[in-house]
């Protein structure tokens, strides 16, 4: 008979006085090991080796064939697991491939399924990729998925937010799981959406040029040199780089195709819709731009110590800094109102004085410096049509 020594049973205490959410994050760093090592090498192997353990992370009762059903009959076909509640009746589905194989071949196999059952949220994964789908949405398999993981890419703690939100057992059961995943989808919709119209915002912007571009190029080569550039100099560059076509739109269309690539300017959501932030798909409203740039700044700060010095230490002006430990240095020589700045956790200052397309910009670094992907763990949306959000 096992009788645990005391190394053994202290060693289960501290495992179990850890956070749950910490506990499944580094289920899922092992896991990510185990799959680059190469220890899965089979879907049978993926589905009992990592399926069953994300699954039993999340709560449910593996070893209950009523609530997680393997090889669950739907027609004439069988799906590799069905999540259930009631005992019986699918709420998820989730169809195992061998690694690499989680492709469109899957996804339509798995929307089938989907269709014979009316299920809330469909999961295909091969162990290492995971895609969540929302079968009730619009248009193509693609367009229905809501959500993506890599388990070795992401970083194993958002790995785990997500899991929890779409599949933890009591989430599913209380209904929160499937409320979160239109959510989110509708989000995701409304973000393609915007995406799609970013080329022509971009040409226009820079044919006129507009108004808080050129401010912001100009206050990124005043950074930069200590000089701001005369504003017709400035606008004269701008519109060289939209390329023949856009300056002069009478051309050819041949012409048209080799102008310059200009990388778009994130412009999601409306322009009539107030500054938003969506993190870690969790969505707050603000009255101006300055707050999202401030929530973005707080949020990292909090969840990481190092976060300011990093930043501060990769990304900053040629005579200013972006983030300081001294107010003194956001602004250096110039007189601006303590509006014009925010104090961070730690004891850091954040600068907050830029144009709305430079407060997207300061976004998109801190996400570089936080290890996340700018537009789909941080989202946000600051209208750049008009002075909205701007700090005095």
């Amino acid at each position: 008979m096992f009788r645990p020594g005391p190394q053994h049973s202290m060693h289960i205490r501290r495992e179990s006085l850890k956070p749950m959410s910490q506990r499944f994050a580094e289920a899922i760093e092992d896991l990510a090991k185990g799959i680059g090592a190469g220890s899965f090498r089979s879907e049978a192997e993926i589905s009992q080796g990592v399926i069953k353990r994300i699954l039993h992370e999340l709560g449910w009762p593996v070893f209950n064939v009523q609530v997680v059903a393997p090889e669950f009959k739907i027609g004439t076909r069988k799906v590799d697991y069905a999540l259930c509640h009631p005992a019986g009746k699918p709420s998820v589905l989730v169809e195992v491939k061998d690694l690499g194989k989680a492709d469109n071949r899957g996804q339509k196999q798995l929307f089938e399924y989907c269709f014979h059952q009316g299920v809330p949220i469909a999961v295909l994964t091969d162990g290492r990729e995971w895609s969540f789908f929302l079968p009730s949405g619009q248009g193509s398999y693609e367009e229905r998925r809501f959500a993506r993981l890599d388990f070795i890419e992401d970083d194993a703690r958002h790995a785990a937010e997500t899991c929890e939100k779409y599949l933890n057992f009591d989430r599913v059961k209380s209904g929160e799981a499937r409320r979160q995943a239109e959510r989110d989808y509708e989000a995701f919709r409304r973000q393609k959406e915007a995406a799609s119209n970013y080329a022509s915002v971009w040409r226009r912007l820079l044919a006129g040029p507009d108004p808080l571009l050129l401010d912001l190029f100009s206050e990124e080569v005043g950074n930069e040199t200590g000089v701001r550039p005369e504003p017709e100099s400035a606008a004269r560059f701008i519109r060289r780089q939209a390329g023949a076509a856009v300056a002069s739109p009478g051309k050819s269309k041949r012409k048209r195709t080799t102008r310059r690539k200009v990388a778009p300017v994130p412009a999601p959501g409306g322009s009539d819709d107030p500054p938003s932030l969506t993190f870690r798909g969790e969505i707050e409203t603000f009255k101006t731009g300055a707050e999202v740039l401030v929530a973005v700044f707080e949020k990292l700060a909090s969840l990481d110590p190092d976060f300011c010095k990093r930043y501060s230490e990769r990304h900053r002006g040629k005579v200013r800094l972006y983030v300081a430990k001294s107010r003194g240095h956001l602004y250096p020589g110039r007189h601006r109102p303590t509006s014009s700045s925010h104090r961070l956790p730690g004891g850091w200052w954040l600068a907050t004085h830029y144009s709305n397309p430079g407060k997207v910009q300061r976004v998109r670094e801190a996400c570089e410096v936080a290890g996340l992907k700018f537009g789909r763990d941080v989202i946000v949306h600051i209208p750049v049509g008009s002075r909205k959000g701007r700090t005095p």
